[in-house]
């Protein structure tokens, strides 16, 4: 079971820029189906061991790229393609944006150094400079590495996502993304947006399995607030229905506030943990694609 605390009042009832100079190789443009999860694996490990150091100091942070890669790693993984090609192109940008900021303040160093020796030559020894000028040279292999992998990830991403098949015209209203890229099941969408609030449900259990039905406990917390329990614990990346709303969707994120992505819409929001644990009360279906 899962526990979160809360501090809010719920019932008590039981039931989501250019680039660095330094990246100047280019990466041949690869197709869609040469990108696999081992890519988003090895691009997070560039990403954590990448060092923006100057005089042996980490004077750019990249390590939450690292975070963003294995998150847009798990959406690829869900079929959530459109998503993860976002995601991907976001922290391609800020993994440029970082790396020209570190390509800055290592010049902006050289200068100094070059400006201090020339008013006083006793003050920089040649050792000094000369390990200031490896280091930052280590640096900028590193950064072409992870670049090179960074920019395969991307580009190939961008192609996959391309390459996906499009809705036909007359099909699902205009909002809604394909069923294959969220992970619906073909043929789907069309019966259940036909079908009013009170049919859904049938319509849900005529094309999944029901893994569970999700129940919460309530109750006070021994410091305030209150304690809840999910049973089961609902898996992140799951698809589920809510019979208040009326919707499927994805969940994203458990916490003091929920992420979700409506499946119907493709469109993604969040709402306060309390509203979640009301929809829980009122039923909630974890579903199962059957095979």
């Amino acid at each position: 079971m899962d526990e979160t605390q809360l501090d809010e009042s719920v019932p008590e009832k039981t039931e989501a820029a250019p680039r660095s100079e330094s990246r100047s190789e280019e990466a041949p443009l690869v197709t869609g189906m040469e990108i696999n999860l081992g890519d988003f694996t090895r691009t997070q490990g560039l990403m954590k061991s990448l060092r923006l150091t100057l005089n042996n100091q980490i004077a750019v942070q990249v390590e939450e790229l690292a975070s963003g890669v294995n998150e847009a790693g798990r959406k690829f993984k869900m079929g959530d393609m459109e998503q993860a090609n976002v995601d991907v192109a976001r922290l391609y940008s800020t993994f440029g944006q970082r790396t020209n900021q570190w390509e800055s303040q290592a010049r902006g160093l050289v200068e100094q150094m070059k400006k201090q020796a020339a008013k006083n030559p006793k003050s920089i020894s040649i050792d000094k400079m000369n390990q200031m000028k490896a280091e930052q040279t280590a640096v900028r292999i590193r950064i072409r590495t992870a670049d090179v992998q960074f920019r395969r990830l991307h580009q190939g991403l961008e192609q996959a996502f391309t390459n996906l098949p499009k809705q036909p015209a007359g099909g699902a209203s205009a909002g809604a993304t394909s069923e294959m890229a969220i992970g619906l099941p073909s043929g789907f969408l069309a019966p259940f947006q036909a079908a009013g609030l009170a049919d859904r449900l049938a319509v849900v259990q005529q094309w999944f399995d029901t893994e569970a039905v999700l129940q919460v406990h309530v109750s006070k917390g021994t410091e305030g607030g209150y304690k809840i329990r999910f049973d089961p614990t609902p898996p992140l990346g799951r698809l589920y229905f809510s019979a208040v709303t009326g919707r499927v969707i994805r969940l994203e994120k458990l916490s003091h506030v929920v992420e979700i992505q409506d499946l119907e819409t493709g469109e993604k929001g969040e709402m306060k943990l309390v509203e979640f644990v009301k929809q829980v009360q009122s039923g909630v279906w974890l579903l199962q694609t059957r095979p």
